[in-house]
């Protein structure tokens, strides 16, 4: 993105605001993620305590998601991204007073809210800013999530510590002594409950479906106007299977640097960074790429996930994984960040939050099943050898992975050409889904 592109966004009281709570609350939200980990293994000592903290911060998108998307379309948006944000403070303030069995529980309904208000945030973004400012819009506010990563880590480790140098004549020093976390969790809270007083300022973003709500039928419907919407059932072949390569290498990236390559932590540490190089470059560029259409960039960053796996099966050398894991990381983020701005441009009104919240359930279902899926079924494979063009390939477990999903993408990617050849909503029947008035 440019100078030029970001200026009036800024300048933007409204969208300002809710990119300034969405960056509070991600900070505060990612050292809360780390203190989680911390929190299940400091009560068990046991890594299978902290891959439960994980997976109960996976499940909630099957429900909350869809549900948080029906919400969007039926209250007002700011009031749902406003008690989402109240509710996750007083959940996440709990923390330091509960054991290993509320932890889960707070993990699991937490993340539940976050869903809830994912939907009605992303809903918002259009009614906030020009039609032809959306990829900035939607990239700053990713850059906002993602960004805050580093900063996070940096922030726990010195409120973790803050926590053993409180001065005893300190109120509350005993209670930080005998609750280490509790200083981090705190902080978390507090960011959530800055973001609830900065989004109470935003407008008022009613929903456009009216009566009663209808869980199942809001739901229901809006399958059915994704299955008559060719650009819909394109957005979600190809973020699908984006997602699902993203979940293939972090399934077998480590394995991938150790066994394959020889390498060790230090390469391992290196790739991810690289690879979170390449989503800030991407998130960067996007304004830039998007002038040859949403479209078509979108479905080429698709293809272009699934080409570098394919390359990094192919050809195993550190260096090269170390140079296309920052090329996989902006082609991951361009397909992820235009991928929402289609969904909020493909789709009508009164089914904007639904399409939405039903895209973060496919976010993260997809980056699990390509975590646990390939990262477990690689196991079942032995050294695969074979001749091509008259050259030997030799191509162990991790390689052969990194190949079908890989392949896998690039068939994704070429379902995602739907949404080149997309109708608009107005040429969508009654329904599918009807256009809604959109505001002026």
């Amino acid at each position: 993105m440019t100078d030029a592109s970001i200026r009036p966004l800024l300048r933007a009281g409204p969208f300002r605001r809710l990119l300034v709570a969405q960056a509070i609350s991600s900070l505060g939200d990612w050292v809360g993620t780390v203190a989680f980990i911390a929190a299940a293994y400091e009560l068990t000592g046991s890594p299978t305590a902290v891959g439960g903290v994980l997976v109960l911060r996976l499940l909630p998108p099957i429900v909350a998601a869809p549900l948080g998307g029906v919400m969007a379309d039926r209250f007002d948006r700011r009031a749902m991204m406003i008690w989402a944000n109240l509710a996750m403070a007083a959940l996440i303030a709990g923390v330091p007073f509960v054991e290993l069995a509320g932890l889960y529980v707070i993990a699991f309904v937490s993340e539940s809210f976050a869903l809830l208000f994912l939907p009605a945030r992303d809903a918002t973004v259009p009614d906030l800013v020009s039609p032809t400012a959306l990829p900035a819009a939607n990239g700053l506010i990713m850059g906002s999530s993602y960004g805050a990563i580093p900063v996070a880590a940096a922030l726990f480790s010195g409120l973790r510590l803050l926590s053993d140098k409180l001065p005893g004549w300190l109120p509350g020093q005993a209670f930080a002594a005998a609750h280490p976390l509790a200083i981090p969790f705190f902080f978390d809270a507090l960011t959530f409950l800055v973001a609830a007083a900065l989004v109470a300022g935003l407008p008022a973003g009613r929903g456009r479906t009216q009566g009663p709500l209808h869980i199942f039928e809001g739901v229901t419907e809006a399958f059915r106007y994704a299955r008559r919407a060719p650009g819909v059932r394109g957005l979600a072949a190809g973020v699908g299977v984006a997602m699902f390569g993203g979940g293939v290498l972090f399934a077998l990236g480590i394995a991938y640097v150790r066994d394959t390559l020889g390498g060790g932590d230090t390469e391992f540490g290196f790739l991810v960074a690289i690879w979170g190089l390449g989503m800030a470059l991407g998130l960067g560029l996007v304004q830039l790429l998007v002038k040859r259409g949403e479209a078509y960039v979108f479905q080429i960053a698709v293809a272009m996930c699934g080409a570098i796996l394919i390359a990094m099966a192919f050809l195993p050398f550190t260096w090269l994984a170390l140079v296309v894991s920052l090329f996989f990381g902006m082609s991951f983020s361009v397909a992820i960040m235009l991928a929402v701005t289609l969904i909020q441009r493909v789709t009508s009104e009164e089914m904007r939050g639904r399409l939405l919240g039903g895209a973060h359930m496919l976010f993260r279902v997809a980056l699990a099943a390509g975590a646990i899926g390939m990262g477990g079924g690689v196991s079942a494979f032995g050294t695969l050898r074979f001749r091509l063009f008259g050259i030997g390939f030799r191509f162990d477990r991790n390689q052969i992975g990194l190949l079908l999903g890989g392949g896998i993408i690039l068939l994704g990617a070429l379902a995602a050409g739907a949404v080149v050849r997309a109708r608009p909503p107005e040429e969508l029947t009654s329904r599918g889904g009807p256009r809604g008035p959109r505001r002026g």
